[in-house]
């Protein structure tokens, strides 16, 4: 599924990595607006620390494109242990 969310053009995404260890694969595809969502609701939600990039939406869109959804998800759950 394709993401529409405006998350894809949040400039602060430009300050990640390129995923180019998916070269290739599905997961670099993988929304990392998406992905740092799930991290932050993990961490709030008091959930380990586990990206599930299987279940995210794919953008090829805006400041995601191509960006690490691992680091994403890394960011949004370090965020999320922020009070």
């Amino acid at each position: 599924m394709a993401c529409n969310k405006n998350h894809r053009y949040n400039p602060r995404f430009n300050a990640l990595p390129f995923s180019e260890e998916f070269f290739n694969e599905p997961e670099r595809w993988k929304c990392a607006g998406c992905a740092y969502d799930q991290g932050f609701s993990d961490a709030r939600a008091g959930r380990p620390n586990n990206p599930r990039l299987d279940v995210l939406d794919q953008s090829q869109a805006g400041t995601v494109r191509h960006r690490n959804p691992i680091e994403a998800y890394n960011l949004g759950y370090s965020d999320g242990l922020i009070p």
